[in-house]
Formats: structure tokens, sequence, C-alpha cells
């Protein structure tokens, strides 16, 4: 099959080799001139497991251009980002819209852009040349071409009779269920995940700061609670909070528009302000102090990824340097406008804490000999309850989130 994908981030980018992958032929189109040149290259803008080797070895099946093409089927993957109020701009997809209708009127639009609901039934009736279905994506980034590979599920949304059955034939490249929904219900389905998923961090980031006030070890409860079939142990670790592209945006977009049909999603709002207050949570442990020297290890949302959006290490380092705080920062692949320095030991040189915002292995296994021989105080807050020495010693004082406390000396009987 032959067909069009317009957008070439994460979603775009990850769908059109996932496709290309899979045997189709792929057109991806991008307003960006400089990273189609890179892609015909053969070289990924994004960092992603395993996206190089697939890019190169699907270049014959991959197409990429600055121009739309005559095509009979288009995948929509442009921004969705957040507004002022909260809402969704849907301009860049309304606009890809107008330009598939203009060169190919009755030609199917599959939106793979997050939406609010009722998004695509509207597009539905504005543009009736076209044929539409919503499949919203379920990526993963760090895992994203594995999960386009092998999805958990495949949602696919729309009406149109005809339209259903080849996607299914498209996307179904394993034996992973298959949902057929209404548009809308589609798109409520993507923001159900996602804030699903919000409230479950949200909820283990609350128990956490309880259990360090009572002494409590929220390891030995997320892994007591997670083996309840009906709770799971996936998205209990605590830590500094959700942040990237998604969840974030897509709460604030799904309460906004749940009060504009005066519904208030309380769960779900109440998730979005513990996220908040787990950063700020995360910076009273530290006790910053005007002149004090933090060092953030990780600085990407997560690792296996380049990607700095609503990163909640950046944050964290604005409201440190706001109080009169040098911060400086590592992160194998991200880069930013911080005092960002090329190893760990350079980051950390002179410091008086050292903060673990992004579980990388380097950042997990960094060793205690490491932080005590470089840093002016050897005090490690862990953001991301992820180091691996705890029973090391080496004259650290440790403070996770949830966990209990630990100083560690020089001496292995202590």
């Amino acid at each position: 099959m032959h067909l069009t994908v317009i957008g070439t981030g994460y979603v775009g980018l990850v769908t059109a080799i996932g496709l290309a992958d899979a045997g189709h032929e792929v057109t991806c189109v991008d307003l960006n001139k400089e990273r189609m040149e890179q892609l015909k290259r053969g070289i990924a803008p994004i960092t992603e497991q395993g996206i190089d080797e697939a890019l190169e070895k699907n270049q014959s099946r991959l197409t990429f251009t600055t121009e739309y093409p005559v095509s009979d089927l288009y995948l929509v993957a442009v921004g969705t980002p957040e507004r002022a109020d909260g809402s969704c701009d849907l301009s860049a997809v309304e606009a890809v819209v107008r330009l598939i209708e203009s060169i190919s009127p009755g030609a199917s639009v599959v939106l793979k852009s997050t939406v609010p609901p009722g998004t695509t039934e509207r597009l539905s009736t504005e543009h009736p040349p076209l044929r539409f279905a919503m499949v919203p994506e379920f990526l993963r980034e760090g895992t994203a071409l594995a999960d386009m590979r092998q999805p958990s599920r495949i949602v696919i949304g729309t009406r149109d009779a005809l339209l259903a059955p080849r996607l299914e034939e498209l996307l179904k490249t394993t034996d992973a269920p298959v949902v057929h929904v209404d548009p809308t219900t589609a798109e409520l389905t993507k923001y159900a995940a996602n804030s699903f998923l919000a409230v479950k961090i949200s909820f283990i980031n609350e128990i956490a700061r309880l259990a360090d006030q009572v002494g409590a070890n929220v390891d030995d409860i997320a892994h007591g609670i997670g083996l309840d079939p009906r709770i799971g142990p996936a998205f209990l670790r605590a830590g500094a909070g959700y942040g990237g592209s998604c969840f974030p945006k897509d709460i604030k977009a799904l309460t906004t528009l749940a009060r504009t049909h005066d519904t208030h999603l309380h769960v779900i709002e109440a998730a979005d302000r513990t996220n908040e207050a787990q950063l700020a949570y995360v910076l009273e442990k530290i006790r910053p102090e005007r002149g004090m020297h933090v060092a953030l290890l990780g600085l990407a949302f997560k690792p296996g990824t380049d990607d700095l959006r609503d990163a909640p290490a950046l944050r964290l380092a604005e409201r440190l340097q706001q109080l009169g705080v040098k911060v400086t920062g590592y992160d194998p692949a991200a880069k930013t406008l911080l005092d960002q320095k090329t190893t760990m030991a350079e980051a950390v040189a002179g410091a008086d804490v050292a903060v673990i915002m992004t579980e990388w292995d380097d950042i997990k296994y960094v060793s205690p000999q490491l932080l005590q021989e470089h840093m002016q105080t050897p005090r490690l807050i862990d953001g991301r309850n992820c180091w691996q020495h705890l029973e090391a010693p080496g004259g650290v004082q440790y403070e996770g989130i949830g966990r209990p406390h630990h100083t560690f000396s020089n001496n292995p009987s202590n």
C-alpha cells in the first residue's frame, strides 16, 4: 500500500518508519526543509531506540518531501500544542485538512494527532469530500518504534464502513486486539489512557510523601499493591512527577474541554495539582539557598529520548535559578541552554547537592565514589528512586522520594 504521512515529529516519523518496516511505500511530508534533508541522508532528527537502524533499512520505501503529493490515504501527525487557556490548538490540523481537500478531494484522512473529542466529526462535516478516521497513537517515547511494531491495541474510530477494514489491514501486523469505535470515542480513549496513567503516577507520589513522614518505604508499598492484578505494577514508581509532550498538555486540554461542557473532572484535575506539588516537594528536599550549587543528573523528561518538552528537570532548574542557585546539568542525549557538562564528574564538580531527574543507565549506576570525590558535599537527592548503590559505602548522604534516608560512610559495616 502507498500512503502519505504528514508531519515527521515523534509520532509521524515513527509511524512512517513502522509502516515502511511492514512493507508499505510511505511519503513523508514536512515543511521543515532542514529536517527533510537530514532524513534524506538517513539521519533521524530525534533520539529513539532503534530508529537510526530502521531508517537506514527502509530508505527505499520512504520518500521525504516538503510538497504535498496527490494520495488517496493521508495520516496526519502534526502538532496540537497547548493554548494559553489550556485548550488544544488545532490550527495545524485544520490547515492540513484544507490542503488535502484542495489536492485530493475524496481522499481518506486518518488523524494520528491527539485532538479533543468531537474534532473528527466536525472536520467530516466541514469537509464532506473527504473520508475521516481517528486512529490514536499509544507510543511511548524511548520505546516508540517497538510499540509501533508490537502495539498493545489498535483503536480505529470511523463511521466509514469501507475505510475501517482498510485501516485494520494496514495497521494490524500482529495479533494485537483491534477496537472499532466511532471517532469521538477514539479521541476520548486517547485522552482517558493518558489521564489514567497520570492519575496513577500522582497517586503513588502522594503515598510517597506520606511514606516520608511516617517512615515507610514506597518501593515496598508499590510492589505490594502492584501484585494485585486489578492495579498492576506499571507507573507506580514515585519520583519528581511526570512531564513530556503528552501528559501535561493532554490533561489540560481535556479538563478545559470538560469545563466547556459544564463538567468537572475532579480526579484528573487533582492529579495535575499533585504533579505540580511533587516538583515543589523535590525543591524542598534540596533546601535551596542563594549561592548553592545544584547539579541535575538527567534533563530529558524520560530516558531513551532527547525530548525536553515540559521536562521536570528544566522546571526545577528554573525555580532554583530564581532562588539564586547555581545549576549545572548532565544528560547523555538532550541539549539545553543550561550550564550543561559533557560528563557527570564535570556536572557535580563542587556541587552541594546532586539531583537525579532522569533514570538513564549511567546515572542510575553513578558510583558513590565519584560523588564523594567531586562534590563539595556528597549529597544525593534521588528524584526517580532509581539509584543502584543503596548498599554501597562511599560517604554519600542519600534521600529518595518516600524511601528511608541513608548516610553512607567509608566503613562497610555502617
